[in-house]
């Protein structure tokens, strides 16, 4: 008698036959995108051209700070920005870092203002700001929004910093961050003295139309991994150009970042700036409305707001526990995501924007789709129908 197990023996890849025949749909693009092939091959022909250091002083090293400067220039000019106010990290967790570990070096404790919506990677920082003795308040965010009113409401002159991201990572909400800067700018006024505005555009860029001239803010973030580029650099935008950092290196990037700068992938970045002009967002819309047309009427609740969010982000809640419903996509060939994915819980913290926003009753059964150009009004298709199937 021939068993299972047999077959197996006789035939190892019997098991994989199944998977290989099923097309995997990518549709986690908010948690990272592919790398374009213009970007790989920047990335490819600069390790094997410009293999200097750029703070070497003979000719390949000039080069190759030649190279650094001019990729930092391309990036400002996609950020409608000057390239002094640019500086290159390890991703935009780092450039957050930089910004929210400076505050560690007042000698007299303020306050601190943060989203009620915040990534991980702010609002880590809680904890070890109130241990320093930091006052830090949540702004709310009900239906995924700030308001202007809410903050300026909030605002004293104890207030140092503001951190609010210009795009929600789980429910594409937009915030209106000229909005409130006009508001802390008002109160600058009014309490004679400085308040940084920081905004998380990690999800904006590429997503939104989007120029960092117009937002008026202190200090922004960004990964390149978001927008086509490669992982592993990130870009951290100061509006003064100055930061008291806590951590200090070798002087690159101004003193702001120390170590050897990752060239490659700076260069492979500029790129993937380069490249922004060139969404798609009509295509991205029409998919986002293509899943919501198919869920109309399902028991499925679609969570983001119909008006002030990306199209490229998608969230909503099925009947079953979000682990559950991410394997059966997962077994069908989709592949999507519970919230962010920076985070060993990331579950948990996606449901905690979910509550925050006023879906306590959906947070357990939430799933996030979130698309690029790369897939097709046939894949949206079967994703949706997929889902309804639920």
């Amino acid at each position: 008698m021939i068993t299972h197990m047999t077959l197996l023996c006789l035939c190892p890849r019997l098991d994989r036959i199944g998977a290989m025949q099923t097309k995997t749909c990518y549709f986690d693009n908010a948690a990272t995108t592919p790398i374009s092939r213009a970007c790989l091959k920047t990335y490819e022909d600069t390790a094997l051209e410009y293999m200097a250091n750029p703070s070497a002083s003979y000719e390949a090293g000039r080069d190759s700070h030649r190279l650094l400067e001019d990729s930092r220039s391309r990036v400002a000019k996609a950020l409608g920005v000057k390239g002094g106010s640019i500086f290159f990290t390890s991703g935009a967790t780092e450039s957050i870092g930089i910004v929210m570990s400076s505050l560690l070096w007042a000698k007299t404790p303020g306050e601190v203002l943060i989203s009620a919506i915040e990534h991980e990677a702010v609002s880590a920082y809680v904890p070890i700001l109130k241990e320093k003795g930091w006052s830090v308040r949540t702004i709310p965010a009900r239906g995924g929004f700030v308001d202007p009113e809410t903050l300026e409401g909030m605002l004293t002159k104890s207030t140092r910093l503001v951190a609010v991201m210009a795009v929600n990572n789980v429910l594409g909400t937009i915030q209106d961050i000229a909005g409130l800067s006009q508001v802390i700018r008002r109160k600058e006024a009014e309490f004679g003295r400085r308040i940084f505005f920081f905004s998380d555009c990690v999800q904006a860029l590429g997503k939104t139309d989007f120029t960092l001239a117009g937002l008026d803010v202190d200090g922004a973030s960004f990964s390149g991994h978001k927008i086509h580029g490669p992982r592993g650099v990130g870009i951290l935008y100061l509006a003064s150009g100055r930061l008291q950092v806590l951590s200090h290196g070798g002087g690159q990037e101004g003193g702001i970042r120390g170590g050897t700068e990752n060239l490659p992938a700076i260069a492979a970045l500029a790129t993937a700036c380069s490249q922004l002009d060139d969404r798609d967002d009509g295509h991205i819309l029409k998919m986002n409305r293509l899943v919501r047309d198919t869920l109309a009427g399902s028991r499925i609740k679609v969570l983001s707001p119909e008006t002030g969010t990306t199209p490229y982000i998608l969230s909503l809640a099925t009947p079953l526990p979000s682990e559950v419903a991410l394997r059966m996509l997962q077994d069908k060939g989709y592949l999507v995501s519970s919230g962010s994915a920076c985070s060993n819980n990331a579950r948990g913290k996606a449901e905690s924007i979910y509550r925050a926003c006023g879906f306590d009753r959906y947070a357990s059964g939430a799933i996030r789709i979130s698309f690029s150009r790369d897939n097709t009004i046939e894949e949206a298709e079967g994703l949706a129908k997929a889902i309804r199937e639920l």
